[in-house]
């Protein structure tokens, strides 16, 4: 490092808590997504208010505001994105064309039963070199961190030659993604770093895949669930081969080698056998998520084949299978372009930043589907949250962010845009 990087580094040491209490007061605004609606709106408006103390042109926009987004392709509907806003700041350097984004979400998943929290899940509480609470990794310490590095930038006296905008964004949170495919229309910008990352790890890939429902309804009344849950054995029978090749498919691509997309590239989310009143059992839903680096036409046509099938099945039975819906959208497999070597810049300095080598994988369903094809395919994750499937991950009870993690993750924020967006020489004036 040299010696300007150096000072930098030691600033984010000496002001830590800062850092801390930053994320801490982002915890304490409930901004739970249901998957239809969103409590984003009271948090957006303090961060605009922080965006605009430090001195960005700041902007609170709904998502339905922008003109020609209900027509994109990339817009998913019935999301109340007229009352969901994003928040953008910018930080202009000398060269006003070529703009670098810091893209975090606001929303998080509900906290689910509060009795399985041993900590208040809005509490934000720093203990044990941890700082606890829903959102706390996923995703508000990429909110904190992209602000706390232009502080610290600033208060080093150091000036950017490109522009730097963050954003904060609504509906990321059960395939939703309207409020990054806003922020891309609304905010071109050369090379977008999605903080939406676990593992402090550089992710070069979005997954594809989503979830699905599917509904299956007698066209009698009977006082046993009992020929539901035949149905839905069925259909789950047939469905067992096309998961197992979700699992085959995955577990040898090099970016997904030994990890949770691969080992859940097939979930099994829900089966329920009877109507949501409890007095008609007429009806089976069977809920599923996939990951896949298939197209949406394999995957299509692989369940449309299985699900005929079922249907002749199921109508011996005089049990409808009814068409096929998804809860979430479709997220598209692709792969980052690096020419301008924004991914391997942050793998190097992220290395250099833990002394550890950071490697390049794949990512699990993120706004990546949406960021890579409507905003810059030079963008790339890299973040902190716990994988979902230990203690503390994401959508977890005791949600944690490791403190030693968050300043490095902010250290390499700032090492990034000093290296890729190059430093004004009138910071030394």
């Amino acid at each position: 490092m040299t010696d300007l990087e150096k000072k930098v580094m030691q600033y984010v040491d000496d002001n830590s808590t800062k850092l801390f209490a930053d994320l801490t007061k982002l915890v304490q605004f409930d901004t739970q997504n249901d998957g239809r609606n969103g409590k984003e709106e009271e948090c957006a408006r303090y961060i605009e208010q922080l965006y605009r103390d430090f001195g960005l042109e700041t902007e609170l926009y709904y998502p339905d505001d922008i003109p020609g987004i209900k027509e994109h392709p990339g817009y998913l509907p019935n999301r109340h994105m007229d009352t969901r806003p994003n928040v953008t700041g910018v930080l202009w350097g000398e060269d006003r064309e070529r703009q670098v984004m810091i893209y975090s979400h606001i929303d998080t998943v509900p906290i689910g039963n509060p009795d399985a929290w041993t900590v208040d899940p809005f509490g934000g509480e720093v203990k044990d070199g941890r700082i606890w609470g829903r959102g706390s990794g996923d995703n508000k310490s990429g909110i904190a961190g992209s602000l706390f590095a232009l502080e610290a930038l600033r208060a080093c006296g150091i000036k950017l030659k490109k522009t730097v905008a963050l954003s904060s964004c609504v509906d990321e949170e059960y395939g939703g993604g309207d409020g990054a495919l806003a922020m891309c229309l609304k905010y071109p910008s050369e090379t977008i770093i999605n903080t939406d990352g676990s593992g402090y790890q550089v992710w070069v890939c979005a997954l594809g895949g989503g979830a699905f429902r599917l509904t299956m309804e007698s066209d009698f009344i009977t006082a046993t669930a009992q020929p539901l849950a035949e149905a839905a054995v069925l259909v789950w029978q047939k469905l067992i081969p096309f998961a197992q090749r979700r699992f085959d498919q995955l577990k040898v691509n090099p970016l997904y080698i030994g990890s949770y997309p691969a080992k859940n590239a097939f979930r099994l989310t829900q089966m329920h056998i009877g109507h949501e009143s409890g007095a008609i059992m007429n009806r089976a839903i069977i809920k599923f998520a996939i990951y896949t680096d298939r197209t949406k036409e394999e995957i299509f046509s692989e369940l449309d084949e299985i699900l005929a099938d079922c249907r002749k099945e199921l109508a011996k039975m005089r049990i409808t299978l009814k068409p096929m819906e998804m809860a979430t959208r479709w997220f598209t497999y692709q792969r980052t372009r690096d020419e301008l070597g924004a991914a391997a810049l942050m793998q190097k300095v992220a290395s250099e930043v833990s002394g550890q080598e950071v490697p390049m994988c794949g990512s699990c369903l993120t706004d990546q589907s949406v960021i890579m094809p409507y905003g810059s395919d030079s963008s790339f994750c890299f973040g902190i949250f716990r994988d979902f499937s230990v203690h503390g991950g994401a959508h977890q009870p005791d949600e944690y962010c490791d403190c030693q993690e968050f300043i490095n993750f902010t250290k390499s924020l700032i090492l990034f845009l000093i290296r890729y967006c190059g430093v004004d020489e009138s910071s030394f004036d």
